[in-house]
Formats: structure tokens, C-alpha cells, sequence
């Protein structure tokens, strides 16, 4: 009955040693601050070739929109960093105007498509691009809910997509890499 006791009191004190050892959150003010660590790749989360090869855009200041008289309407839209979310939430174009949005993926790990979307079905172009596969860039072939969209590209890449801006009304762009649709999406809105 006693050997039990020595072993229970053993374990007892190795778990008080490790939460002195490890536990003190206090704010030393006088200590620097530690970067963090780079982010890592999730599970099952891999950086595909592209199908096609991509541009060379330099990372832009906020997504610009420009329309040169005739030609299209020229739209730039980043990531955030390496978070799983857009640079912005919104964009905007002249319904019925050509747009060429250039996606550049600035993200230093994670694999990132633009997709543009008839509103309310994001969501459900993602969970069908899960079926269409890696090799298919995320997205369902053919489906008319996709107004335009990319490439999947790898961390540092950029690419294009080139489309006629729909109707008036509000659409969504997301990133239908698996599981990214729940944050990487935003309003476009076209007049």
C-alpha cells in the first residue's frame, strides 16, 4: 500500500516541477519580447504545382481598381500575411465592364486561389471543389455559379483572372483551398 503513495506523491511532484517550471505568465518588464514561430503547414495542406505559369506582381498597398477609358478594369488584391483571410473584404467594379483582377499570394506558406461566385454559394462551391480535387485548382469544372477565377497558387505567387463583371448586385470571392472559405472570402460589388 505504500509503494502506491511514494509513486503517486512522484508524479505529484514532477507535475508541480514542470506547471514553476513552465507556468510563470507573469510580464517581466524588462525581458524582450520572443518573435514567434513561423506558421507551419497544416496537415494534408500541400503546395501544389501550378497549371499554369504565373506573373510576377509585386505585393500591393491596398487593392486598387483603376479603368483606363476602353481598356478593362484592373483590380490587385493580396492576402493577409500568412492569415487564412483577404487583404481586403471588399471590391468593386461597372457591371458589365472586363475586369482582370491580379491575385498576388504574398503568403509565405499556404496555397491560395481567387474565386468570384454568384452570392450565397461560396460555401457550397468549396465543399464541390473538394470533389473536384487538387488537380482541378479546388474548383468544380464547368459550374456556372464561378463568375472568374485563378489558379491555385503557391506561397509568393501571383496570377490573374479575367472576367465580365456581372449584373448589379453584391457577389462573393473566396478561396476554395480546403477549409479556407470559412475566413478568406469578401463582398464584390458591381454597379
Amino acid at each position: 500500500m505504500r509503494k502506491p503513495l511514494v509513486i503517486i506523491v512522484g508524479i505529484m511532484s514532477a507535475v508541480m516541477l514542470l506547471a514553476i517550471a513552465c507556468g510563470s505568465d507573469e510580464a517581466n518588464p524588462d525581458a524582450t519580447a520572443t518573435p514567434a514561430p513561423p506558421p507551419t503547414v497544416l496537415a494534408g495542406q500541400i503546395t501544389p504545382e501550378p497549371t499554369a505559369a504565373p506573373t510576377a506582381v509585386p505585393p500591393t498597398s491596398p487593392p486598387a481598381s483603376t479603368s483606363g477609358g476602353d481598356g478593362p478594369t484592373a483590380i490587385a488584391i493580396d492576402v493577409d500575411g500568412d492569415n487564412l483571410k483577404f487583404a481586403t473584404g471588399a471590391l468593386s467594379a461597372a457591371a458589365g465592364s472586363e475586369v482582370v483582377v491580379t491575385f498576388n499570394n504574398s503568403s509565405g506558406v499556404n496555397a491560395h486561389n481567387w474565386v468570384l461566385v454568384e452570392a450565397g454559394t461560396k460555401d457550397a462551391v468549396a465543399t464541390d471543389g473538394l470533389a473536384a480535387g487538387q488537380d482541378n485548382n479546388w474548383l468544380p469544372v464547368g459550374d456556372s455559379r464561378i463568375i472568374g477565377s485563378t489558379i491555385l497558387l503557391g506561397p509568393g505567387e501571383s496570377g490573374e483572372a479575367t472576367f465580365t463583371a456581372p449584373s448589379a448586385g453584391t457577389y462573393h470571392f473566396v478561396c476554395t483551398f480546403p477549409g479556407h472559405n470559412f475566413t478568406m472570402f469578401g463582398d464584390f460589388t458591381t454597379n
